[in-house]
């Protein structure tokens, strides 16, 4: 979003009175422009001043408690969804009855997405490092009634350890973090192991969608599921953000397991055009990871075996 007005602050009576009250046309699939131009003007300074709990509700009817200071809960909060493209991609691929590992699952949105999704006869595994995000996650799954998840404290490794985990302080509703990347102070030592042991063997032969957002991680994340691809169903589809250091390391670990790779076009922009079905594009023969991510955003790998597609 472009720089904000600076008369805003005049029209603040008007801003506290209106804003919580547009949630419904910001939600709208049309006019674009206009909601981009009261975003830019009122609701993103509104977001900026409200420091009270605040209560924000999905498209999909998922509810979600905390403070407005991070990104995830913001744009909940006046667009009713996270991340649409994948949030369309999941609502897609998911069935009732499926499995759903959500690794790195911050404060529940996608598992909660999942939850509703795969219904009492699917299940759901989110796995979170983060101490504060996980007392966090486990609030938003109580308050949903999600009783088909699982939730797991640990760090998705290549090993068991016990690894320090940086926390980015300014965004604290989206409590991101990192066990590679010191991006902030230190929160804790956290537990780390190997995704093909935090799984149990059902929760991996019934995986239909394994999600991975481990903040630079996701190389001994990928590792760690290895030693257990052999047991995954063959339509599993593997959804692993990637920043550019080690995209090309997660692309080889999964080509030589036979899988596939395709980017899932994923604007950071909330008000980006509604994704329609799954809209995955191809893989380019030489790929540019620093030009994937101008282009698309965060950077989503889809990886599918070639005898699934």
């Amino acid at each position: 979003m472009s720089a904000r007005p600076l008369f805003w602050r005049f029209f603040s009576p008007i801003m506290y009175a209106v804003v919580p009250r547009m949630q419904r046309f910001m939600r709208a699939p049309a006019a674009r422009s206009l909601k981009r131009w009261w975003y830019r003007c009122f609701a993103d300074p509104y977001t900026n001043c409200v420091a009270l709990p605040t209560r924000a509700t999905t498209i999909f009817g998922g509810r979600f408690d905390g403070d407005l200071s991070g990104v995830v809960q913001r744009s909940i909060f006046h667009f009713g969804l996270f991340e649409p493209h994948l949030t369309e991609f999941l609502t897609d691929r998911l069935r009732p009855g499926d499995t759903f590992v959500d690794v790195g699952a911050n404060v529940g949105y996608f598992s909660v997405l999942a939850s509703k999704l795969v219904g009492d006869g699917g299940a759901v595994v989110a796995v979170e490092a983060s101490p504060s995000t996980f007392t966090a996650l486990r609030a938003t799954l109580a308050r949903n009634n999600a009783t088909n998840v699982r939730a797991i404290e640990a760090a998705a490794y290549d090993c068991k350890a016990m690894l320090p985990i940086y926390h980015l302080p300014e965004e604290s509703f989206t409590s991101g973090a990192s066990i590679v990347r010191a991006i902030g102070p230190q929160e804790a030592l956290v537990a780390a192991e190997p995704l093909a042991t935090l799984l149990t063997e059902r929760e991996l032969t019934n995986a239909r969608v394994i999600k991975i957002d481990v903040e630079g991680a996701e190389e001994r994340a990928i590792a760690g599921l290895l030693p257990a691809v052999h047991l995954l169903p063959r339509d599993v589809e593997i959804v692993v953000e990637v920043l550019p250091e080690s995209f090309h390391a997660v692309l080889a670990q999964l080509r030589e397991r036979g899988f596939d790779a395709s980017i899932l076009d994923n604007p950071l922009d909330p008000l980006a055009a509604r994704a329609k079905g799954s809209r995955l594009q191809a893989l380019p023969a030489e790929p540019s990871p620093e030009k994937l991510k101008m282009t698309h955003g965060v950077i989503y790998l889809v990886f599918a075996r070639a005898s699934a597609l």
